[in-house]
């Protein structure tokens, strides 16, 4: 069996047997397949993965791969982004408790599978296949993440039913500073509410961020909020360094409000 081959049966094992809304799925399978598929990729030499795959293990049966083959077609798949942002059925504004880790296993592929560190700086280096993928998907798509929630209510307000803050802020990091259109090339700029519509989530990503991203990250970031807002999302680096303050080397002050930017809106954001 071709390497690739093996990998697009991994991840159909994986996707059949990770819908949180199944009672013949228990909670410990799920976490063991998710294991078991981040053993499955770390392998060394690494697996080989079809293209078309990737948005199959994000997207599930939503995915064009899934849709336009006949045999898929037939299957539940519940890809990663809507099982890490599946809710509770049980408790408010929470989510499934296998969320927590399966937006876990995300930010490790898109982050730190073949990186030389976790650190969240990765996100300026050269995209892996996860990443990419994960960064050219449209608004609706990436809106099933429920990263509002992890990161209004993970860790801390809800345990592990409000999912994890650390890993929803790195992948938000990532979308933030890299995302594109569908052609994987074309940088397509999103704004910050479009996730995170409350404040004091904002508030939270910006600590968060002012905590943990080194200054390039974090005037990559700002410099793609203001072309969302000066340039109704278009991707000039001119117009995200247009009407905002100026950054000496030896500074760090203005660094530490990096996306104070996004909190002066008044205007609701479109959705993309």
């Amino acid at each position: 069996m071709a390497d690739a081959d093996r990998s697009s049966i991994e991840i159909k094992v994986l996707l059949k047997n990770l819908d949180p809304t199944k009672p013949s799925i228990k909670h410990k399978d799920r976490l063991r397949r998710l294991n078991k598929f981040r053993n499955y990729v770390t392998a060394k030499p690494p697996p080989e993965i079809y293209d078309d795959d990737y948005s199959l293990l994000l997207l599930g049966s939503e995915s064009p791969t899934a849709m336009e083959d006949e045999d898929l077609s037939h299957m539940t798949l519940f890809g990663l982004l809507r099982a890490a942002g599946c809710p509770s059925t049980d408790h408010k504004d929470s989510l499934k408790r296998s969320a927590r880790p399966t937006i876990s296993l995300l930010r490790y592929l898109c982050l730190e599978l073949e990186a030389s560190s976790s650190d969240v700086n990765n996100i300026l280096a050269e995209l892996n296949g996860f990443a990419a993928a994960l960064c050219a998907l449209n608004v609706p798509q990436l809106r099933t993440l429920r990263l509002d929630i992890h990161i209004g209510k993970g860790d801390n307000e809800s345990g592990s039913r409000g999912g994890s803050k650390d890993d929803a802020c790195h992948l938000l990091a990532l979308i933030l500073a890299r995302h594109t259109d569908t052609d994987y090339e074309t940088p397509k700029p999103l704004a910050i509410q479009i996730f995170l519509p409350e404040s004091r989530s904002q508030a939270e990503f910006e600590t968060w961020l002012g905590e943990n991203a080194s200054p390039d990250v974090r005037m990559a970031i700002k410099e793609n909020i203001a072309a969302v807002e000066g340039n109704g999302g278009a991707p000039s680096a001119e117009a995200g360094r247009k009407g905002m303050p100026s950054f000496d080397d030896g500074d760090d002050e203005d660094n530490d409000d990096v996306l104070g930017v996004f909190g002066k809106k008044s205007s609701p954001p479109k959705g993309g």
